[in-house]
C-alpha cells in the first residue's frame, strides 16, 4: 500500500473527471471525433433531458498515454500555483518524464512533444454540462489553448522548454471549486490506462460517501473504455477495481446484476465530524493565515481539507488537529505547508501529554500544600481550643490532668528528666481532646 504520509497532489477540473476526455486505448487512436449522450431522469424515472458530450481533435482522439502526460501537467501546474499567471504553466520535458518516472530517451521525448501537441488540437464540447448560477450551460473548451514548445541553452545543454496556456473556462471552473486534488503518487502506482482512469472517476464520486452505485456500461462509457461485451468489461473493471482496493481507494465491490457496486471505508469518528467540514476548512484558513497567507488559494484549503479528514479518519479527534496545528506552527522550523502535519503529530501529542503529566503533578503538588496548609490550620484551631478548655479548669482538675499526661508519657517510655513543657501539653491536650469527644458521644446518647 502507498504511504499517504507525504502527499503529491494532482488537480483535476470536475467535468474533465465526469467525461470520457480520453480513449483508453494505448496506440494512437485514428478517429477524429467521439460523440456521447447521456439521458437525464427525475426521481420517478421519467425522463427530462440530456446531456451530451463530443471530443474532437485532427492527430485523433487523445488516447491513454496523454491522459498520464496531462495529469502531469496538472500535476506540474498544483506545484507551481502562483509562479506565473493563472492559466499558464511553464517546464522542462525532463521534469514530465521525471513525474511519470519514464526514462528519459530521444523517443521519449518525441511521445511526449506529440501528446501535447495533440492535446493543444483537442476541442471539447460539454452540452448542457458547465453548472453556473443555478443552469446548465453549453459550453466548448480545449484541453490545452496554446502551446510553445522551444530549446533553451543551459550550459553546454540544450533543454526542451514548454509554456502552456489552459483554458480560462476549466481554471475558472477550479476558481469556482469545481475540481479534485488526486493523489499522484497512488496514480502512479496503478496500471496505465484503465486503473488509472476510474481511479479518478471513482475520487470525484466517493466525497462524503460511502458507496457508490452506477450501471457496468455506464461506467465503461464515462472512462472511455470502447468495448461493449459486458462479459468483457466485467473482466476488465474486475482487474481495475482488484489494483484500486489494493490501494485502498476503494474497500469493496461487487457486480449487482447490469450496476457494479463501490464501497468505501470510513472510520466512526470520521462520520462524527464529517457534517462539520466548514470548522475544518476555517482550521485550515487560521493555518494559513498564522504563516502570514492572509488569503490561502482554493488548491491549499482543499488540499489542508483532505489532510485533516485523513488524520481524523486514523482515529484523531479534532482537539489532537487544533493542537498539532498550533505546535507545529511553533516548533517547526521554516514550515510552510500543512501537509507535514501526519509527520509531526505523534510528536505534537507526545509533547502535549509530557505536558500534561507535568501540569497534573504541579496540581498534586499544589493541592498537597493546600491540604498540609489546611491540617495546620486545624491543628493550630484545635490547640488554642483546648487551651481554653484548660485554662477555664479549676486548679485541681489541671493538676489532675498535668499528672495523668506525665504518667502516659512514662507509658511510653518517656523518663521525668527528659519532659519538656510542651510535650506535656500536647498529651494533656490529647487527653482533652478523647474527654471532648467522649463527652459528645455521651449527650448525643441521652434519652429525649
Amino acid at each position: 500500500m502507498v504511504e499517504r504520509d507525504d502527499r503529491e497532489y494532482t488537480i483535476m477540473e470536475g467535468n474533465l473527471l465526469e467525461y470520457p476526455i480520453f480513449s483508453m486505448e494505448r496506440r494512437r487512436v485514428n478517429k477524429e471525433t467521439e460523440e456521447y449522450i447521456w439521458k437525464e431522469s427525475n426521481i420517478i424515472g421519467k425522463e427530462t433531458g440530456e446531456k451530451k458530450f463530443r471530443v474532437s481533435c485532427t492527430l485523433g482522439i487523445p488516447n491513454a498515454f496523454d491522459f498520464n502526460i496531462y495529469n502531469a501537467v496538472m500535476r506540474l501546474y498544483t506545484k507551481k500555483s502562483g509562479a506565473y499567471k493563472k492559466n499558464e504553466v511553464h517546464f522542462t520535458v525532463y521534469e514530465i518524464a521525471k513525474e511519470l518516472n519514464l526514462s528519459f530517451t530521444g523517443l521519449t521525448i518525441k511521445r511526449i512533444k506529440e501528446s501535447l501537441i495533440r492535446m493543444s488540437h483537442t476541442t471539447l464540447l460539454f452540452e448542457n454540462a458547465f453548472f453556473e448560477k443555478k443552469e446548465n450551460i453549453t459550453k466548448v473548451v480545449h484541453l490545452l489553448v496554446q502551446l510553445e514548445y522551444y530549446e533553451k541553452q543551459k550550459g553546454n545543454r540544450l533543454i526542451n522548454m514548454v509554456k502552456i496556456i489552459l483554458d480560462d473556462e476549466l481554471v475558472n471552473s477550479i476558481e469556482r471549486k469545481y475540481f479534485n486534488l488526486i493523489d499522484f503518487k497512488i496514480f502512479k502506482t496503478l496500471s496505465s490506462g484503465i486503473p488509472r482512469k476510474l481511479y479518478e472517476y471513482i475520487e470525484k464520486k466517493k466525497y462524503r460517501k460511502n458507496y457508490f452505485e452506477i450501471g457496468t456500461k455506464n461506467l465503461a462509457k464515462r472512462i472511455g473504455l470502447k468495448t461493449s461485451k459486458i462479459s468483457q468489461l466485467k473482466e476488465l473493471l474486475g482487474k481495475a477495481n482488484d489494483e484500486l482496493k489494493k490501494q485502498s481507494v476503494i474497500d469493496q465491490w461487487k457486480f449487482s446484476k447490469e450496476n457494479i457496486v463501490y464501497y468505501f471505508k470510513k472510520s466512526e469518528r470520521f462520520k462524527e465530524v464529517e457534517e462539520d467540514l466548514f470548522h475544518l476548512e476555517n482550521l485550515v484558513k487560521t493555518f494559513y493565515e498564522t504563516l502570514g497567507q492572509k488569503i490561502a488559494s482554493d488548491i491549499l484549503i482543499r488540499e489542508g481539507m483532505t489532510v485533516l479528514q485523513d488524520l481524523i479518519d486514523e482515529g484523531f479527534n479534532t482537539k489532537d488537529i487544533e493542537y498539532t496545528l498550533g505546535w507545529a506552527v511553533d516548533n517547526v522550523k521554516g514550515i510552510h505547508s500543512i501537509r507535514i502535519l501526519p509527520k509531526v503529530i505523534g510528536k505534537a501529542l507526545g509533547d502535549k501529554e509530557s505536558k500534561e503529566l507535568i501540569k497534573k503533578r504541579e496540581d498534586l503538588e499544589r493541592k498537597k500544600i493546600v491540604e498540609e496548609k489546611m491540617k495546620l490550620e486545624e491543628e493550630i484551631r484545635k490547640e488554642k481550643e483546648l487551651n481554653t478548655i484548660f485554662e477555664n479548669l479549676s486548679q485541681n482538675e489541671k493538676e489532675e490532668l498535668e499528672k495523668l499526661a506525665k504518667e502516659n508519657l512514662i507509658d511510653q517510655g518517656i523518663t521525668p528528666e527528659f519532659f519538656l513543657p510542651t510535650m506535656v501539653r500536647i498529651e494533656r491536650n490529647k487527653i482533652l481532646e478523647q474527654k471532648k469527644l467522649m463527652n459528645k458521644k455521651i449527650v448525643n446518647n441521652l434519652p429525649v
